[in-house]
């Protein structure tokens, strides 16, 4: 055996998890949704933006975790697809220059219901348990 082989093996059934993985529901959900974030907007008469440019994708962040969670409280599925080329798909939908893409969702009915993430039931990433990520004091 090789002195990387140990790296190797953890690399190999790492990407043989990788292969199982079912990264996108593209090709099966029903709709699918291309969120931007423009950044030239003159809502709110650059109010924060001026201070905190970042704050506008911030706000599209959370408009989207409020779709999330509306839709899961009514049993539908939705899945943030990151593995993509955000420019091409910018150019592919014709969109304006100054409009980022913040998320691109697959909405829709899940094959089945489980109360763990498909990347911790795989093998991926475990989940961290509550008390590693609140602070409980300073």
């Amino acid at each position: 055996r090789g002195y990387n082989d140990k790296n190797n093996d953890e690399e190999n059934d790492r990407g043989r998890k990788y292969a199982r993985l079912k990264l996108s529901g593209m090709k099966e959900a029903p709709v699918q949704l291309a969120i931007f974030c423009d950044e030239s907007t003159t809502k709110g008469a650059g109010l924060g933006a001026q201070t905190m440019p970042e704050m506008r994708r911030y706000s599209v962040v959370s408009a989207i975790t409020s779709f999330w969670l509306t839709a899961r409280s009514v049993g539908i599925g939705v899945g943030w697809v990151s593995i993509l080329d955000a420019k091409r798909l910018s150019e592919d939908l014709g969109v304006e220059e100054d409009w980022v893409l913040v998320g691109y969702l697959c909405v829709g009915y899940p094959e089945e219901e489980d109360d763990t993430p498909e990347l911790e039931r795989c093998g991926w990433e475990m989940r961290m348990a509550i008390d590693d990520l609140v602070i409980t004091s300073l």
